[in-house]
């Protein structure tokens, strides 16, 4: 029994701090996939995120929008970046990667500031070099996309 419970708790821990989850159980059943609703509802204007309703303040919006306080600043911070990123992944990887949290929750892990595949010994940029339709120059962007939205579900460790 104790077993158990240490395991539910662990695990609803780390669901907890998996941003990208929180959004699909919370957020997703109005606002489907988080990058497809940052890049078609909001926009990135001198830097700061803006709704087309809520122009001034849109991080005082997401206070008084259901979302704990805890989780208003990472939410806004995760639709900022994705407000101003193209979805390349989708494009690129999305037949065999359903979606860039998937694949960071499933097969990703920082490892000393480097992006590693879990059980790998190389780096992610490396078996990009030769992996799927990613060319040289992209590969600075799909680790840079990769890594953030590692730290993303898992916590930010």
């Amino acid at each position: 029994m104790f077993v158990f419970v240490v395991v539910v708790f662990v695990a609803a821990g780390a669901v907890a701090d998996d941003l990208h989850h929180y959004w699909d159980q919370v957020c997703g059943d109005c606002h489907g996939h988080a990058g497809n609703f940052a890049r078609r509802f909001l926009a990135v204007e001198d830097g700061k995120l803006v709704g087309q309703h809520h122009k001034d303040d849109l991080l005082l919006f997401l206070q008084n929008h259901y979302l704990p306080p805890d989780r208003v600043a990472p939410v806004h911070d995760m639709l900022l970046v994705q407000a101003g990123t193209e979805p390349r992944f989708k494009e690129k990887c999305g037949g065999c990667h359903e979606t860039a949290a998937g694949l960071a929750r499933e097969s990703l892990v920082v490892r000393d500031g480097t992006l590693y595949g879990k059980g790998a010994d190389r780096p992610v940029a490396e078996f990009l070099k030769r992996h799927g339709r990613v060319q040289a120059a992209e590969i600075p962007f799909f680790v840079d996309l990769l890594t953030r939205v590692e730290r993303e579900v898992h916590g930010g460790r």
